[in-house]
């Protein structure tokens, strides 16, 4: 395939209307609710697996590697010696606005 985007956009658009996997050129059947072939469509989800597991453990030794050193695991501030939790309190503020929809009242 081309490398200029243009040219690569231009294919893409001529094969879909004429009824072919964009990326091989693959004739589709008609009654496919695809617009990739099996094969292309297999491939893009592996590859995208594999991005997925390697940034799942990228994340995970950075959750690991923040905890262990007293701070806050998801923005990396520094949590004091007695604090309790394990995530800042601003943090939690807005995991319980994301899950609730709503700010926590104070009391």
């Amino acid at each position: 395939m081309p490398t200029k985007v243009a040219k690569k956009r231009i294919i893409y658009r001529q094969r879909k209307g004429e009824g072919c996997c964009p990326r091989c050129g693959k004739k589709q059947k008609k009654s496919s609710k695809f617009i990739y072939c099996d094969a292309c469509r297999a491939f893009f989800r592996n590859y995208n697996r594999k991005i997925s597991e390697s940034i799942n453990e990228i994340r995970k030794e950075k959750y690991e590697r923040r905890k262990d050193a007293g701070q806050c695991p998801r923005c990396g501030k520094s949590l004091g010696k007695k604090y309790g939790n394990t995530i800042c309190k601003k943090c939690l503020e807005k995991q319980y606005q994301y899950n609730y929809g709503k700010a926590k009242q104070k009391k």
